[in-house]
């Protein structure tokens, strides 16, 4: 079951994309049908209870709120999505926090890798960001880069490749949103985007179902 939810939120989300231009409405179901999903992965894996699976738990709730508004246009919708996907990140964080102590090597390598890509990243679309967006867009930029440095930290000290990858595709997956928003409006963006933001979400519930996991919870 856990396997056919896990295709459910990767085809409907991108069913959600290719639906963009042709129905507003259909590509809003077809999206909440794939944040649904993906949270339900952890309802229906019955996972243990520790801090880790609660915080990411939660942030998968936090994700569905930011799906569905971000499902919706306009600056209020936007920067509620902003907000939600933010609480999402920092809940992801925590959850790494409460998996493990953090691998020192892996932290001051990944601090260095995203300290430097965050910039490139904040340079490049401050052109294209509205006066009014730019702190948060800001804020929210360094809040996915303590998510990713976490993801890494957490994993190097117990070693669980899904975590990491998770946190670099959801991180891959809000850039694209930012293009799409901001820079260059393109289905290319929604289509690899929305695959990469499902693929990540998927991937972070079935850490919190299917082990390895080892933390003090």
């Amino acid at each position: 079951m856990i396997t056919v939810l896990a295709i459910s939120a990767v085809s409907a989300g991108l069913a959600s994309a290719l639906l963009t231009n042709r129905s507003v409405l259909w590509s809003r179901a077809t999206k909440i049908l794939a944040s649904t999903s993906m949270v339900a992965i952890v309802i229906i894996g019955d996972p243990a209870i520790n801090g880790y699976t609660v915080f990411i738990s939660a942030g998968l709730v936090a994700s569905w709120f930011g799906d569905l508004a971000l499902s919706f246009k306009g600056t209020r919708a936007f920067l509620g999505g902003l907000v939600s996907l933010a609480l999402a990140h920092a809940l992801y964080t925590a959850g790494f926090f409460a998996r493990s102590t953090m691998d020192v090597a892996s932290v001051a390598f990944a601090t260095f890798l995203t300290a430097a890509m965050a910039v490139l990243i904040l340079r490049w679309l401050s052109p294209h960001v509205p006066v009014q967006l730019r702190i948060p867009v800001a804020v929210y930029t360094l809040i996915i880069a303590v998510m990713v440095i976490a993801a890494l930290g957490t994993s190097g000290a117990v070693l669980d490749p899904r975590i990491p990858m998770a946190a670099v595709l959801f991180a891959a997956s809000d850039v694209l949103v930012a293009r799409q928003r901001s820079a260059k409006s393109q289905v290319a963006n929604r289509v690899v985007g929305l695959a990469t933001y499902y693929a990540a979400q998927v991937l972070f519930a079935i850490t919190v179902v299917s082990p390895p996991f080892r933390g003090d919870g």
